[in-house]
């Protein structure tokens, strides 16, 4: 069996090729790709695997907007950090996928998904990957409305419709809630952007990721910029970038 891997976290990558070699000792690994742009220079250049396994947020953009590009050829094993709730809609392809960390059982039983699929099978799961890539297929989207937050000693469920903001600061990501209480998120601004419902939350920059009910205004800035009014406050001013504000405009006429 031939694979590629696409996958930008180097332990991540390193753990899933020695797990499917313990498994399948004559596998072949034919490359890593670690990023959009090096997935685009390769992809041409590389043999044609039998399987793909495929991160969804990679460190410049989706894996989908390689996948939408290039020449799918066999099935697609997604890794993702998301819980079942996010990534539902593979489930509708026949697409399965695996939940990070991932472990030995997990991808044994993905393998044996694999291995029993018949040729015609293994086409069609084909198709509808490149169909759905390709926008010919509209998969119902589902999103977040709850985080189980570990804070000090207690595990805490926390509505998304209860967060006010997330925000980025000395490296830490928090959820601000309304009523001013803030909690440490385990995620990534980027990996939370992807989770959250676009029409309720806006990504205003790179420290701010901001509920549409904490707008109380926006108001003009320098150089064409925006800067919100946010309830409750922040610590320090989110500005919206003159090259984002007309989308944040239309985010605000649309919905």
């Amino acid at each position: 069996m031939r694979v590629i891997l696409i996958e930008d976290e180097v332990l991540a990558a390193t753990h899933l090729a020695a797990l499917l070699r313990e498994i399948e000792p004559s596998l072949t690994v034919l490359a890593v790709i670690d990023s959009v742009a090096e997935g685009r220079e390769r992809w041409e250049s590389l043999p044609a695997p039998d399987l793909i396994f495929s991160d969804i947020q990679l460190a410049d953009g989706l894996s989908f907007s390689l996948l939408e590009q290039v020449r799918v050829p066999c099935p697609i094993i997604f890794t993702t950090a998301f819980d079942e709730y996010a990534i539902r809609a593979f489930k509708l392809n026949s697409i399965d996928y695996l939940l990070k960390p991932i472990e030995r059982e997990a991808l044994e039983a993905s393998l044996l998904k694999y291995r029993s699929l018949n040729r015609p099978a293994t086409d069609d799961l084909v198709r509808q990957m490149q169909e759905m890539l390709s926008g010919r297929v509209f998969l119902p989207k589902t999103y977040r409305n709850s985080f189980l937050i570990q804070f000090r000693d207690k595990l805490l469920p926390v509505k998304v419709s209860d967060i006010a903001y997330f925000d980025i600061e000395g490296g830490v990501v928090s959820a601000t809630l309304f009523t001013r209480i803030r909690y440490p998120i385990d995620q990534k601004l980027d990996d939370l952007e992807i989770q959250l419902d676009p029409q309720q939350f806006f990504r205003a920059n790179r420290q701010f990721i901001v509920s549409r009910k904490s707008i109380q205004e926006a108001e003009l800035y320098f150089n064409g910029r925006l800067q919100l009014q946010l309830q409750p406050l922040p610590g320090g001013s989110v500005v919206i970038s003159k090259d984002r504000a007309p989308q944040f405009k239309k985010w605000m006429e649309e919905f």
